[in-house]
């Protein structure tokens, strides 16, 4: 019963046009961009890979999640269709676990896509010739949705504690730029903010760091993940519709 709920959130999801557009971006943006490199003969094609990741990182992904997390909850709350997928013979808790899962597909499907149109552009810029680094960039994509589910996670969290949709997102993302902008004044904060960790995937490409700072980031993020998680589902079981 969870995989067919799983495939009835995917498809949920899928129909929304802001799916699509944000996947669309992930083609369209690293396409303009290779475009502008090979017209003004730049020679930044290796790097083309690492900059989409960059810009989506900070900004594109954490808006999807925010978009999909407050319309899956707060969004059927509003529109009482949350209701009928609870009538079916399934727990909450696996109708919260299915809508966080067809998130973290559509994460991975996007991250995928980004990565190889920037590997199929790169090679058609100067400078692009990056066969070398195939491993880093495989590499860093794959670290990079750590950090991004994370975050997915703190944003299905807040989305229990509304029944609109705009409520939701504008929280998250006032919540979000705070905690970006919080670092400056507060430097110790951004070791133990979840958002400070957009970039985490630079620590696995070349030299990178030490096993222990990974391991050690990445626990923090596991942990994240594991106490978002739970306080959602328990939000949520409890949640009156």
């Amino acid at each position: 019963m969870i995989i067919a709920n799983i495939l009835n959130e995917t498809e949920k999801l899928w129909k929304h046009n802001r799916t699509k557009g944000f996947l669309l971006l992930a083609i369209l943006l690293p396409v303009i961009s290779a475009f502008l490199l090979l017209h003004n003969n730049l020679g930044l094609g290796s790097n083309l890979p690492m900059l989409m990741l960059r810009l989506f990182t900070f900004s594109l992904l954490p808006l999807l999640l925010f978009m999909s997390a407050s319309e899956s909850f707060s969004g059927e709350v509003a529109s009482n269709t949350l209701k009928l997928g609870l009538v079916r013979p399934i727990t909450r808790a696996k109708v919260f676990a299915s809508k966080v899962a067809a998130i973290t597909i559509f994460l991975a499907i996007l991250l995928g896509v980004l990565m190889i149109t920037t590997i199929i552009l790169g090679w058609l810029v100067p400078g692009g010739n990056f066969a070398s680094g195939l491993l880093d960039i495989i590499t860093a994509y794959v670290a990079a949705f750590i950090p991004i589910m994370a975050i997915g996670f703190v944003s299905v969290l807040i989305a229990q504690f509304f029944n609109k949709s705009s409520g939701a997102l504008v929280t998250m993302i006032l919540i979000y730029a705070t905690a970006k902008l919080a670092p400056f004044i507060f430097p110790v904060i951004s070791v133990w903010s979840i958002f400070s960790y957009t970039n985490w995937y630079v620590l696995w490409i070349g030299n990178g760091a030490s096993f222990a700072k990974l391991a050690n980031s990445f626990i923090l993020m596991l942990s994240y993940c594991i106490m978002t998680y739970s306080a959602g589902v328990i939000l949520f079981e409890k949640k009156q519709l």
